[in-house]
């Protein structure tokens, strides 16, 4: 992990980290209130070295210091805590060596001899009375050592005082008797040796003496045990502080480790860090109250902005690459992929986009119960099974309960349903086969793909099963051109997400990215400009129904000028007229790849996009004599004079003055998005 996610999971666990720091720290303080304070005495301590000229006394000042860190250690030892403890009644050796520490003074002949107690006052008497102690000791012992050297020489000079009188003894008697020069030479060269060696022994005595009368006090109290004023332990402030530090070193270790713990993605930057597709919109979760607006939202700003920024992005990814065919699906059941999918239909059927919604999911669908439609009509399922029959098979019959397309004089019109929107028709599940995958799997699919570009719609959107578990969104994948993740923010796993995303790459689809469903909505998270966008409801659907009236007008007008001008009437061959442009579907391919291509079209000039615009009033007025305001963000275009599509209006009086309301409406129209150029072969890829 980089530093840049290391602080996005703190910033996400916050409240993990203050938590732990604040009840580390806060346990830290209580504790050290309720510890039984502590009182520290000590006492100073000096060990004395006497120094000379010679070489050993220089010798014994740099053994000083290790001496030091000597006298500090037995200071503790087991004696001197005993005698001391005998003193007072109550208190243990053991409990006053818990209670007693030592420290040395770097470089100095000093040490310091601590104690604690819970009273002050007895606290400074055990240090005092440890340092006597220690002292009296250290003297005691040194006198049995002096003692006990003066001993051994004593005794070394009484036998070395012998030996010089037995030798003296002898050479007197020899000088007396026998007089040998010889023998009397002998016994006089060892009384020598011997009276040397008793004056060596009775020079160490007198050495030693002198030693001891100088060294006989070298440890001595510089600085007496005073009674303290404050407590020493607890130190509050620092147990507090090192509370702190410890708790939020354990908050940012449980934040750390709960973030590989946690499998799931509860924010759209990790969704699309884990899907590796950017999140195209999120959609917010609704309350209980307003649950009605979750499907075609009417009222509730937050949702209507979030379909709309939806469609606005899948426009973003359709700049280059054309999305013609978009699959919908989620990773697992229950996560809001037919709602969504309805609703972006219902958003780009109101831009004014010819939109087919297909309902693909045949083992649970939902979008007939959205739309009102019967579940025993007939749907893709029977659209799947004719196209397997041959021509001469009669399609079902159509109900009359419901609105189709009419004299369209495709093969599907006997399965697509218009809907209460403009510019929507849908396609439902129809009877629930046994065999879902085989039929979307099957080339009687492929023909419908390929029946349905004759249709001309913008856009055809698939609502899919989920992906895992199931095999018909990957097949049906791999017939369409793009993908659509929908997530459930409040219940994915990193784990479905992952697999959804290699399921949907081995397809070969295009994945144009996710949506984020059902997200909680934070207080301030929106803008009041942002509610105030919903008020564009209902002129964005006047547009979109302006724009469908301009838009068969012309096609309408466009079939009969290519049926005049075709070879076929020029040979006189009877061109059949049963059957009229329908008023509600585009024209088939034949008719728009023969006419779209005559008309030319350039750019309007500046001057009439403004004239245009400020002239709302004789663009949106309908049937009922109100007005509506133009679509939102149109694209106008002006017709060249003798173009076969020019409005017919054109042709009669004179053209406006510039400047006088509606002078550029005659030769100015607000144009579609581009057709869907259609492609047989898209179901064979």
């Amino acid at each position: 992990m980089t530093i840049a996610q290391y602080a996005a999971v703190l910033a996400k666990r916050w409240w993990l980290v203050v938590i732990c720091c604040m009840a580390v720290g806060i346990g830290a303080l209580i504790a050290s209130k309720l510890m039984t304070p502590l009182y520290q005495a000590s006492v100073l301590m000096q060990v004395t070295v006497r120094t000379g000229n010679n070489l050993a006394d220089y010798n014994n000042l740099l053994a000083s210091d290790q001496l030091v860190d000597t006298e500090a250690t037995l200071v503790t030892s087991q004696p001197v805590l005993t005698a001391v403890a005998s003193h007072y009644p109550g208190l243990s050796a053991s409990t006053l060596a818990s209670r007693v520490s030592t420290t040395t003074e770097t470089n100095t002949q000093l040490f310091k001899i601590s104690v604690l107690d819970e009273s002050p006052t007895r606290a400074a008497a055990l240090a005092n009375d440890i340092a006597q102690t220690f002292i009296q000791q250290q003297d005691a012992a040194i006198q049995q050592d002096n003692q006990r050297s003066q001993q051994q020489l004593q005794q070394e000079l009484t036998s070395t005082e012998q030996q010089i009188n037995s030798v003296s003894d002898q050479i007197s008697k020899i000088e007396s008797t026998t007089n040998d020069q010889q023998q009397i030479s002998m016994l006089q060269a060892r009384l020598k040796a011997l009276q040397d060696r008793y004056s060596q022994v009775q020079d160490a005595l007198v050495q030693l003496e002198l030693t001891e009368a100088e060294n006989g006090n070298f440890l001595r109290v510089v600085q007496q045990a005073s009674p303290p004023t404050s407590p020493a332990q607890p130190r509050i402030l620092l147990n507090t502080g090192a509370g702190l530090v410890t708790g939020l070193l354990i908050g940012v270790l449980l934040a750390l480790l709960l973030e590989q713990l946690d499998t799931r993605v509860r924010t759209g930057e990790l969704l699309a860090q884990l899907f590796g597709y950017p999140v195209l919109a999120t959609v917010w979760r609704v309350r209980s109250s307003e649950e009605k607006e979750i499907f075609n939202p009417k009222e509730h700003a937050g949702l209507i902005e979030s379909y709309r920024i939806l469609r606005t992005n899948i426009g973003f990814s359709s700049i280059d690459t054309p999305v013609n065919y978009l699959l919908i699906t989620s990773s697992v059941p229950g996560e809001g992929k037919s709602t969504v999918a309805a609703n972006l239909a219902i958003f780009m059927a109101k831009a004014g986009k010819r939109t087919l919604l297909v309902d693909a999911d045949m083992r649970r669908p939902m979008l007939h119960r959205l739309f009102g439609v019967s579940a025993a009509e007939a749907g893709l399922s029977s659209a799947i099974m004719a196209m397997s029959q041959s021509s001469t098979t009669p399609l079902p019959s159509v109900s009359s309960s419901r609105q189709r397309p009419t004299e369209q004089g495709g093969i599907l019109d006997s399965f697509l349903y218009e809907t209460s929107t403009t510019n929507l028709w849908l396609m439902p599940a129809g009877h629930l086969p046994p065999n879902p995958p085989e039929l979307l799997d099957s080339q009687a699919m492929r023909n419908l793909l390929s029946n349905l570009a004759d249709y001309y719609f913008d856009i055809v959107i698939f609502d899919a099963p989920p992906l895992l578990g199931l095999a018909d969104a990957s097949i049906l994948a791999s017939r369409v051109d793009s993908a659509l993740l929908v997530v459930d923010i409040t219940r994915s796993r990193k784990e479905h997400i992952r697999q959804a995303r290699a399921l949907l790459r081995q397809t070969g689809v295009r994945i144009i990215g996710c949506v984020v469903n059902k997200q909680q909505q934070q207080r301030g998270s929106i803008t009041p400009y942002y509610y105030q966008a919903a008020g564009d409801e209902h002129s964005e659907q006047a547009g979109a129904e302006l724009t469908s009236s301009r838009w068969r007008q012309e096609h309408q007008q466009a079939a009969l000028a290519r049926r005049e001008h075709s070879p076929a009437a020029a040979r006189g061959v009877h061109q059949p007229s049963s059957a009229p442009q329908p008023t509600g579907m585009p024209a088939t391919a034949s008719q728009q790849r023969t006419g779209s291509s005559q008309s030319l079209t350039e750019p309007a000039t500046p001057a009439q996009v403004q004239r245009v615009m400020t002239s709302v009033t004789g663009i949106g007025s309908g049937s009922d004599g109100k007005s509506s305001p133009v679509p939102a963000r149109p694209r106008l275009t002006r017709e060249r004079p003798g173009s076969p599509n020019a409005p017919a209006e054109a042709a009669e009086g004179p053209a406006p003055r510039p400047g006088q309301r509606g002078s550029d409406i005659t030769e100015l129209k607000t144009l579609e998005m581009p057709s869907i150029e259609p492609h047989r072969q898209r179901g064979e890829r």
